[in-house]
């Protein structure tokens, strides 16, 4: 007599989580793949003065907008430094780009980043423009003096920032009016929880400090004179790590990207690799 054996139960398997693609909002030009990433609270209209500098005739320029900003997907995800940098791939890998030379500003620096430790075989260089590092974030009290008294105050001021919707909106939308060379800036109802969610878990954490120390691929790091929202004692020691990956220039100008800046940007981003 034969015993029937019954069947395995089915395999309970989670289903994997879709990642996202991006709007591409600027695709023109031919060469290689030219990528801007915007920043924190930004979409990709912060890169106008240096879209009307770049010579189509040298590069497939694409600008995307971020993960929960501009047009793009907004998920209720963490929005962490590999969630953005997920997104990015896969549009890339959509749009049938195997190099690129990536350009960030500010946050879009630590994606960039991100992109490159990630994929290097669709990076060729890195240029990234402000970018926010911090070797520590204090989550408490911040302590106003001393050796880290810098990264002390932007600790308390993200923190600040993190707990205060209605005035950041506010401060946001002043700058239409009080700003108006400022292009692409967008924190608004519809992407606080993006803004949030990025800003804690993408810009307030120290991982991207270390990567850069350990980056293998050729990258400029670049910030303004005039910048309050940068540690450039950071920048300095992480060329000073890694000599043989990174260098860092300066320009006139402050964090946003200035109509003065967009020319001396746009050659930094189009000069011959290598």
């Amino acid at each position: 007599m034969t015993v029937p054996v019954p069947a395995p139960p089915p395999v309970s398997r989670k289903p994997a989580m879709s990642v996202a693609t991006l709007p591409v909002k600027v695709d023109r030009g031919s060469g290689p793949a030219l990528v801007l990433l915007h920043g924190l609270g930004n979409n990709h209209e912060s890169w106008t003065y240096v879209l009307r500098e770049l010579d189509e005739a040298c590069n497939r320029i694409l600008a995307l907008d971020l993960l929960g900003f501009g047009d793009a997907p907004k998920p209720r995800v963490d929005y962490t430094v590999e969630q953005h940098a997920d997104a990015v791939i896969a549009t890339l890998d959509g749009l049938g780009v195997r190099e690129s030379v990536v350009a960030g500003h500010s946050m879009g620096c630590i994606v960039a980043g991100e992109v490159a430790r990630k994929r290097p075989d669709l990076v060729t260089r890195l240029v990234l423009l402000g970018a926010p590092t911090f070797r520590r974030i204090r989550r408490n009290r911040p302590r106003w003096f001393g050796a880290r008294a810098a990264e002390d105050r932007y600790s308390a001021i993200f923190n600040l920032i993190a707990d205060s919707p209605d005035l950041t909106i506010a401060a946001a939308k002043g700058l239409d009016v009080f700003a108006p060379l400022v292009k692409g800036m967008e924190i608004t109802e519809e992407t606080w929880p993006a803004f949030r969610s990025s800003l804690e878990h993408t810009v307030m954490q120290t991982r991207t400090y270390r990567d850069l120390t350990r980056l293998r691929v050729p990258t400029l790091l670049v910030y303004g004179r005039l910048d309050v929202f940068v540690i450039k004692r950071n920048l300095k020691s992480i060329a000073r790590r890694n000599r043989r990956h990174i260098r860092y220039q300066t320009l006139l100008g402050p964090h946003e990207i200035t109509p003065v800046q967009g020319r001396a940007i746009a050659e930094l981003l189009q000069e011959p690799t290598g």
